[in-house]
């Protein structure tokens, strides 16, 4: 998630969005910290939209709220910014703004992280949300105070300009958009915003009570009183004023982790006085009252609850045991969601699952029939699913379930950025949970699988020795066949690896699914390393109908990417190219990122192959951007590696005085726009097909640039402070007058003006 939304318009803030702003360019780390509910988050945010072209490898946002747990902190970070590699490399290369928010549960971790990431990379800064400030050397902090509330004023227009009643203003307008400030009613505005003390969740709260209750009667607020805050008060207040089942299900959300959707909500907080018919409508009502926000991110609605606001419910749920109840809920809605997902990757045929895994299947092809999708579903609730994880992994009586969750989200592991958590929380549970040797067989190759997905060919092997006890006992597995093949690939012993996937391919059968395409893939390129690329060519065509057959599109792109080098090797450039595009494409819109550094490699090697040096330079500069986002997929292609300074000595001399501009404006580009430049070719209809007085408005103009900046229709929305349905109808307008069909042709065009100098 690259930004949060804000669902409301921001008010005011002016001289505490300048002081960040500054601070930010005198040190690296920045703390905005405040009271719970004055607004900690919008100042950032907007300090930060503020000041992103300071940044000219963007700026990213990452939650913390919900999460607690110190070991995972780097993971959640990488998992934001869809890096799989090295976290600290990524960043040590790029000048970005770290937008951290919500680190008050995580305050020594985020600390200790911080300080080794600003050390490791000069061009990092950090902004960082929390109760407290960050303990990092250098560090600055900006303490966000409540909101100016009315002094001496009286006449309306004084007390409306008023920074607290400004934002009670813009509030009630959206509940009462009749409501006027007057000579009668300024005392009693002016007096709320006394009672609340300027803090903004507060006027919030109350402010949607308006629609029922005249302003006069707001004053009703009961006082803080004696230990206990105004922003406690307020909260009392409207839990008070809740209907039973609003209350109920306020206190029932608490469960959640960071965002939820409707249909969790559904599944998890229904039951007793609250029958799942009623859960939409309450929650509709929560949303109105400002206790639960909703937002809109990249086609999906979710919901969220304010941390001051979770604490309230969570203090009246503590010692009552429905916190435990709700959590059992909780992870077994997840494990369901789980389900979904990864039933055929886990090869989960162990007694008693054959039904679930027929099922699972049976929802993934429902919803599309291509996994990669689903990961992306997936990726955007995993707070919840490390929540559930971390509930399984606590109590004994429960971790084989965890462990079969973690089996059965095997795909989001290798494709949706997860894979150090996965192996972690694997090889965690393994030696404390009792479990059958088929669920333990199948966890140590999972494991295996991850370790030598990272390279860590070492912890591979010990988790591959130690599947032989449960395998022997279990009768033998043609998974564990494939799995020793895999490692002996990366081990670089090929005769095993051909041995092993062989005879593993002949054990399998087509209902295997995907591990049948993988061990097919990993043939082929067992097969093409082994310089044998006739019989790696048909091994891998044989691969590519298999993943057409199953629906993965992740495990295709894998697929044409290794056949892309088949086909070069044998020096046919032109369907290599297509391949390597196609590959690539597959990527861009689920953001997964397995194997794109390499696509853009291929395909700057192709250009080379085919007499187009400059675009060779271009992408092959350009792709160290990449690199950093994932592990190494066809083992680092050592291919390709051998390669690798012969063929820049040889551009470099064809290229002349035009190299050094090629590699400079090669490492300039942003991670989207080396895509976007990998894909402005080979498929994709070539720039000059549109002309340069294209009919594009001055506004359509403005959001195609930010198109090529990288933005998504949210963030571009936020830019040009317009809705987000608005962008939606220029991106719809863009597309039906330049001939387009995606956002990647779009990106390619602009810099293809920018590079003209018309743009």
């Amino acid at each position: 998630m690259p930004w949060r939304a804000t669902p409301t318009s921001f008010v005011g803030r002016r001289q505490e969005v300048a002081d960040v702003r500054r601070m930010l360019q005198r040190s690296r780390l920045v703390s905005v910290t405040g009271i719970a509910g004055v607004g900690k988050t919008r100042v950032a945010i907007r300090a930060a939209q503020l000041m992103r072209r300071a940044f000219t490898d963007g700026i990213e946002f990452v939650e913390l709220s919900g999460h607690t747990d110190p070991e995972s902190l780097e993971q959640i970070i990488a998992q934001t910014l869809d890096v799989t590699g090295d976290l600290t490399a990524h960043l040590s290369r790029r000048r970005r703004l770290l937008v951290l928010d919500g680190c008050e549960h995580l305050a020594d971790a985020c600390s200790g992280l911080v300080r080794s990431l600003l050390r490791a990379a000069p061009g990092l800064h950090v902004l960082a949300t929390s109760r407290q400030a960050l303990r990092v050397p250098g560090g600055q902090a900006v303490i966000v105070r409540p909101l100016a509330v009315p002094g001496g004023e009286s006449a309306p227009a004084d007390v409306a300009r008023v920074e607290s009643v400004s934002l009670l203003l813009d509030r009630i307008a959206a509940v009462d958009p009749g409501f006027e400030i007057t000579e009668r009613n300024a005392a009693a505005v002016a007096e709320v915003c006394r009672r609340l003390e300027g803090i903004p969740l507060a006027i919030e709260l109350v402010a949607v009570r308006a629609r029922q209750l005249p302003v006069d009667e707001l004053l009703t607020l009961p006082d803080a009183g004696a230990g206990h805050s105004t922003m406690q008060a307020v909260i009392a207040w409207s839990h008070e004023l809740c209907s039973p089942e609003e209350r109920l299900l306020w206190e029932r959300l608490i469960v959640f982790a960071g965002t939820f959707e409707r249909s969790a909500v559904e599944a998890v907080c229904s039951g007793d006085a609250l029958p799942a018919a009623r859960v939409h409508p309450t929650l509709a009502a929560l949303v109105e009252k400002s206790i639960v926000t909703r937002e809109r991110e990249e086609g999906r609605t979710a919901y969220r609850m304010p941390d001051s606001v979770r604490e309230f419910a969570a203090a009246r749920l503590e010692g009552t045991g429905e916190q435990e109840r709700l959590r059992t809920r909780h992870r077994e809605h997840y494990y369901a969601v789980a389900e979904t997902v990864g039933a055929e990757w886990s090869g989960g045929d162990w007694a008693g699952e054959i039904g679930a895994k027929k099922a699972g299947s049976d929802r993934a092809k429902g919803a599309g029939g291509d996994r990669a999708v689903e990961v992306v579903r997936v990726r955007a609730d995993w707070a919840n699913l490390r929540a559930a994880f971390e509930s399984f992994a606590a109590d004994p009586a429960t971790r084989e379930r965890g462990l079969r969750m973690g089996l059965r989200l095997g795909y989001l592991w290798a494709f949706g950025g997860s894979a150090r958590y996965g192996r972690r929380y694997m090889t965690r549970l393994l030696p404390i949970t009792a479990c059958p040797d088929s669920v333990r067989l199948r966890a140590l190759l999972q494991v295996a699988q991850l370790a030598a997905g990272e390279g860590d060919l070492t912890a591979a092997r010990k988790a591959l020795d130690e599947a032989e006890a449960p395998a022997a006992r279990v009768g033998g597995d043609r998974h564990m066949t494939k799995m020793r093949g895999t490692v002996s690939l990366c081990e670089g012993d090929l005769a095993a690896a051909e041995r092993h996937l062989t005879e593993s391919i002949n054990g399998l059968s087509p209902e295997d699914g995907v591990h049948l395409v993988n061990a097919t893939v990993e043939l082929g390129i067992t097969l093409m390393l082994a310089g044998r690329t006739g019989e790696a060519d048909e091994v891998l065509t044989r691969a590519r109908a298999l993943c057409r057959r199953a629906g993965d599109g992740a495990t295709a792109a894998w697929t044409e990417l290794a056949l892309a080098l088949v086909r070069r090797a044998a020096g046919q450039y032109a369907e290599a190219d297509a391949l390597a595009t196609a590959a690539l494409r597959a990527q861009v819109s689920p953001h997964i990122t397995f194997g794109r550094a390499l696509c853009v490699e291929v395909l700057g090697r192709l250009a080379a192959d085919q007499g187009r040096p400059a675009r060779a330079v271009r992408l092959l500069s350009a792709v160290q951007r990449l690199w950093g986002y994932e592990v190494n997929p066809l083992l680092g292609a050592p291919i390709l590696a051998v390669e690798r300074d012969p063929d820049q000595r040889e551009l470099r001399e064809t290229l002349g005085r035009q190299y050094g501009k090629a590699v400079a404006e090669g490492r300039a580009m942003s991670a989207e726009q080396v895509i976007a430049e990998a894909l402005s070719a080979g498929g994709t209809p070539p720039v000059a097909v549109v002309p340069f007085w294209s009919p594009l408005t001055p506004r359509e103009a403005d959001v195609a640039e930010l198109v090529a900046d990288g933005l998504t229709n949210r963030l571009i929305a936020q830019r040009l402070l317009v809705a987000r349905r608005t962008v939606d109808s220029h991106m719809e307008n863009i597309f039906a007058k330049l001939g387009f069909s995606g956002r990647g042709q779009v990106a390619a065009w602009v810099i293809g003006r920018r590079q003209q100098g018309h743009g």
